[in-house]
């Protein structure tokens, strides 16, 4: 029986993603890439604080402040050669290259450029919580590692970044105190979708207390939100996903499969976290009713063979584990026995691999 995933068209070709997003070499201005924007801000970066970064546009004569909210990332003038392709490295996924190449990138910034220096900083941050999503064993450091970084950049155009990179890493290890803190403080933030980020991940702390009604409650705030922006749409969707996997918790499973319908529907394929959320929730759903096994598989799927969702290593790492406990039952023993072998190969130190080897 193969089961083979529709899924919705991703983005854009590589070539294109390569041309929007890879600076010149030697290039002589500083380049603000912004977040869903085709064309950046260009110009002499001239001053960075915690909400935004000044560009100023010599040929245009005019100062224009960058909001620290939209920024992707900045291609700053005289960057080491190597901080490009390590930024490429983590975009395709390749943590560990990435972070040798941030590395390298860090040691060869001089004092005379503590801006660049300080974003190399915070990918580091952000490469090490990314590896940690396989690797329990990492979550720790990573912790220290971003709380240091917020502790000692608090007036830095990726302040509140930070403080949602802190959340999150926090509630993957399931440190829930560390991760209200940092939420509280991105509540603080003058962006309306950091806002709704931080209500998000407050609802995220009280399902980890298992307040699944006080929680729901969050969820609905954000979801019944009207959004004006891209950014606030998709906040949107994620508290959508967060109210399914409350119905889902109060045993309401259609309801929740037609919320998660509609925000694969209606997820932008950058948004590749929720989307990856959204296929595993649904097919949690289907497996807890119990004839609709193929469903679940099909759902599961999706995280295991796209590449932009199986980049998130904790999810993928779940999928596989999931896809191994289905396959059998839909009389598919050995690639159920192939998804348990990838889960372990590919993410050892997973807590997945250990539920694997119990028979949980």
């Amino acid at each position: 029986m193969p089961i083979i995933p529709t899924c919705r068209p991703f983005v854009a070709a590589s070539s294109l993603v390569l041309l929007l997003f890879s600076p010149v070499l030697g290039q002589e201005i500083d380049t603000v890439y912004l977040k869903g924007e085709a064309k950046p801000v260009a110009g002499e970066i001239t001053a960075v604080d915690k909400t935004s970064v000044t560009v100023n546009q010599k040929i245009a004569r005019k100062d224009v402040p960058v909001p620290a909210n939209t920024i992707s990332f900045i291609a700053w003038s005289g960057e080491p050669a190597t901080l490009n392709l390590a930024r490429s490295n983590e975009r395709a996924g390749n943590l560990s290259e990435a972070v040798a190449g941030y590395q390298e990138a860090l040691s060869a910034i001089g004092s005379d450029a503590p801006d660049i220096k300080r974003d190399v900083e915070f990918f580091l941050a952000r490469t090490t919580s990314k590896l940690a999503q396989a690797d329990p064993e990492q979550l720790t450091a990573a912790i220290q590692q971003l709380q240091q970084f917020a502790e000692q950049n608090r007036n830095f155009y990726r302040y509140y970044d930070t403080q949602i990179l802190l959340a999150e890493t926090a509630l993957l290890a399931n440190d829930v105190s560390t991760a209200e803190a940092a939420y509280t403080v991105l509540e603080q933030s003058p962006w309306l979708d950091y806002q709704m980020a931080a209500k998000i991940g407050r609802a995220k702390t009280l399902l980890a207390r298992n307040d699944i009604a006080a929680a729901k409650q969050v969820y609905d705030e954000v979801a019944s939100s009207n959004p004006s922006l891209p950014s606030e749409k998709a906040k949107q969707l994620e508290a959508m996903l967060g109210q399914a996997e409350c119905l889902q918790r109060q045993s309401a499973y259609d309801q929740a499969a037609d919320i998660l319908q509609t925000v694969i529907d209606q997820t932008a394929a950058d948004e590749s976290r929720v989307l990856a959320e959204a296929y595993l929730r649904l097919g949690d759903g289907y497996a807890a009713q119990g004839q609709k096994v193929k469903e679940a598989i099909l759902a599961y799927l999706h995280v295991d063979v796209v590449p932009s969702l199986a980049s998130h290593a904790d999810l993928h790492a779940e999928a596989l584990y999931r896809l191994a406990q289905l396959w059998p039952v839909v009389s598919q023993p050995a690639r159920g026995a192939d998804a348990s072998a990838k889960l372990e190969a590919d993410y050892p130190n997973s807590p997945w691999v250990e539920k694997l080897g119990s028979g949980g």
